[in-house]
């Protein structure tokens, strides 16, 4: 070694200018090539990785794009960015169908207008059913010092309410829930027009829209309420002191009738043995012979008609109430003729001079 030279322990290699890799190169290395990425990656459990198809099909499709520039972050944001626009899109289309849904269902409904006498918690939402089910509700309510006015809304104008149905408010449920009942009647209506039609008055079948009909009062909590404070009324007008009396005669009566039942008792018992005796005795026997051979007589009886009232031997009998019928009636213009010869005033002298 030369002694001009350095140590080599002090001595510090030359810095070199940091190399710098072509733009295409540096992303090419960030996003590796499809065949780099599918080298056949397994699962941790020996498979093959169900989403390599998939995750192949997204590096095949962002290639291009790091290529030219974009990185991972901003194909990110992209996506992001896309997908919160599209999100909005469908929500602004849902939004205008719900609304043209609304409008549509607006334009299908109709209105008519229930009048009852007494009110029996109907308020605005109480449900209108038909034969139990909901089909609209009330909408507002009008109260006047003669009747009731419901405003109903019906939800789909294809619902009819036949003119002749019976229209009630009830209450009912755990909780009085009330409701507007509509019961068709027979004969139900065959209409051609709906209830939204201008000539649907002219028809007059089905209830119209906003028209009126009169309504009654059905199973009411203020009615049952009503018929308990009248019991109660008339209870206190009986009094509790009379019921007591009335107890009182009733167990004086059953204490009366006491000996009377013991004595029904005791005859009981005596008649026990004799009907056993009449059970034991031939007394049975010889009734039952007897109503054997009254029943053998019947049919005896029975057969022999059937055998005389023959057609035939029927028909000889008809004759022979005609034929006898018509000697009857010669036998009767005989002696009329006979009364009448001896009746004249002529016969008899004659035969009052031939007996002198």
């Amino acid at each position: 070694v030369p002694r001009d030279a350095p140590p080599t322990c002090c001595s510090s290699p030359p810095s070199s200018p940091p190399s710098r890799l072509p733009r295409a190169r540096s992303t090419a290395t960030a996003w590796p090539s499809g065949d780099a990425a599918s080298g056949g990656e397994a699962s941790p459990d020996g498979g093959r990785n169900p989403f390599a198809p998939l995750v192949e099909l997204w590096r095949r499709t962002v290639q291009p794009l790091g290529d030219y520039g974009f990185g991972k972050r901003s194909v990110w944001e992209g996506g992001v960015g896309l997908f919160m626009v599209s999100g909005a899109a469908l929500l602004a289309l849902a939004l205008a169908w719900l609304r043209g849904f609304q409008l549509r269902s607006r334009f299908r409904k109709y209105s008519a207008v229930f009048e009852f006498s007494q009110a029996c918690g109907i308020c605005v939402g109480t449900p209108l059913r038909i034969r139990g089910v909901t089909v609209g509700s009330v909408v507002r309510v009008d109260s006047s010092l003669r009747s009731i006015d419901a405003y109903v809304e019906v939800e789909d104008d294809k619902i009819i309410v036949p003119r002749n149905s019976l229209v009630e408010v009830n209450q009912s449920g755990l909780l009085m829930e009330t409701m507007i009942d509509i019961t068709p009647k027979d004969p139900l209506p065959t209409p051609s027009v709906g209830p939204l039609d201008t000539d649907c008055s002219k028809e007059g079948l089905i209830l119209c829209d906003k028209e009126r009909m009169k309504g009654q009062q059905g199973v009411s909590l203020d009615a049952m309420v009503g018929i308990f404070t009248r019991l109660g009324r008339d209870m206190e007008e009986i009094g509790v002191h009379k019921s007591f009396k009335l107890a009182e005669k009733v167990a004086s009566i059953m204490e009366e009738a006491q000996p009377l039942l013991s004595r029904i008792e005791a005859l009981a018992e005596e008649v026990q043995p004799l009907v056993s005796e009449v059970r034991d005795s031939d007394l049975v026997k010889d009734v039952e012979t007897i109503a054997k051979g009254l029943a053998d007589a019947s049919g005896d009886l029975r057969r022999l008609k059937s055998s005389m009232l023959t057609p035939e031997n029927s028909d000889l009998i008809k004759q022979s109430i005609f034929t006898l019928i018509f000697t009857l009636k010669n036998i009767e213009s005989i002696s009329s003729d006979i009364s009448g010869f001896t009746g004249d005033e002529a016969t008899r002298r004659h035969g009052g001079t031939s007996s002198c």
